[in-house]
């Protein structure tokens, strides 16, 4: 048989295979152990996600519906399902800069992001999500503030006047806040401790890419909730979860050059994609709204937004009233809403950050009022 015969060939790079792989594993094998308590979190029973979800994004409940029960995916989707129905109507109108503020996202189980040191996922994560929002839309230009928001033991009613007074301060139309809910590894050993054979397999793993049956998963669990800034009632509430493989033992921190380079990372930006487009359809769907700044015995008005928001001198919105509705069983408890008026706002100067307005008849504001273009 000649030493050029395919099976003499096939035969040396399985050998340079072998070799390259054995030199790639020293440094691995190499390593010291952790203990999982070095790494702080290693979850009691959390059962292994679905092979196909280290790949992909989950949105809602991962369970398989019953005939008669809507998913929880299937509940929080409706805003989407009604933005398909608002497209044509409000398409025209998409042009229109509408504000937005996201706040500092909070983590309900601060212990899972030790490994890795990823407690910046808070703050990083919604900054993560305002850079894909602005390319997927730029006229949106989300502001970031560093105060959390959406913490657990809020009352509905709290969370409504936290919205307010959070996008009454940063002149937003819109609050987006969030809660991160679990970023634990499914088992902490096969990054942290592993064995022999679990170092072997691990070298295997990273030197080829292939992370089909590589154990060492970690998850991440992220609720958001969107909130008109004026009335603080909800417009989006999801629940998103995904997972990726963790296989770097050093603490890189969240979103950095080595996180973004590692399969977890990678499927943390594909999630922030994934949002920010939802993100995109629920907010085109919303009318745009502007403040009114009304003095008394003026028929002039000042709105808050301008040139910058898209707005042109001679377009004409829609005036609607703020009215402030106590509750009859609740102590100290209201209720915000919006009223229509048959009255109308003719722009007559634009400003990049303000336009003044006249009213349609004549007539003068008494109270708190909103120019809409619906």
């Amino acid at each position: 048989m000649g030493s050029n015969s395919p099976y003499i060939q096939s035969s040396r790079a399985i050998r340079c295979l072998l070799l390259t792989s054995i030199l790639a594993l020293s440094s691995t094998l190499a390593a010291s152990p952790l203990v999982p308590e070095d790494i702080a979190y290693k979850p009691g029973s959390t059962a292994a996600p679905n092979e196909n979800t280290s790949a992909g994004v989950i949105v809602g409940s991962a369970e398989l519906p019953t005939p008669d029960t809507p998913t929880t995916a299937q509940v929080n989707a409706r805003p989407a399902a009604r933005q398909n129905q608002c497209t044509d109507q409000r398409r025209e109108h998409n042009h229109l800069g509408k504000s937005l503020v996201i706040t500092r996202f909070t983590n309900s189980n601060p212990q899972t992001a030790n490994a890795g040191n990823l407690f910046a996922a808070e703050s990083g994560m919604a900054e993560l999500i305002r850079n894909d929002l602005a390319q997927a839309n730029p006229m949106l230009a989300p502001n970031l503030i560093p105060l959390g928001f959406a913490l657990p033991d809020l009352s509905e009613t709290q969370r409504k006047q936290q919205a307010q007074k959070i996008a009454r301060q940063a002149r937003a139309q819109f609050v987006l806040s969030g809660t991160i809910h679990d970023m634990a590894l499914t088992d902490a050993n096969t990054t942290y401790n592993p064995g022999i054979y679990r170092r072997l397999a691990n070298g295997f793993h990273d030197l080829t890419g292939i992370q089909k049956f590589d154990p060492r998963t970690r998850l991440f669990s992220l609720e958001l909730e969107l909130r008109d800034g004026f009335t603080g009632e909800p417009l989006l509430t999801r629940h998103y979860t995904t997972s990726g493989i963790w296989n770097t033992r050093k603490p890189i921190g969240f979103d950095s050059p080595a996180f973004a380079k590692t399969p977890y990372g990678k499927q943390i930006r594909k999630l922030g994609k994934t949002i920010s487009q939802e993100l995109v359809q629920t907010l085109d769907c919303q009318p745009y709204i502007a403040t009114i700044e009304a003095y008394p015995g003026q028929t002039q008005v000042i709105l808050q937004g301008g040139a910058n928001n898209g707005l042109q001198a001679g377009a004409t919105m829609q005036l609607y009233q703020l009215v402030v509705v106590g509750s009859n069983t609740e102590y100290q408890v209201s209720e915000t809403r919006l009223v229509k008026r048959p009255t109308q706002l003719h722009l007559s100067e634009v400003y990049p950050s303000h336009s003044t307005a006249v009213i349609e008849d004549g007539s003068y504001l008494n109270g708190q009022y909103l120019a809409v273009i619906d």
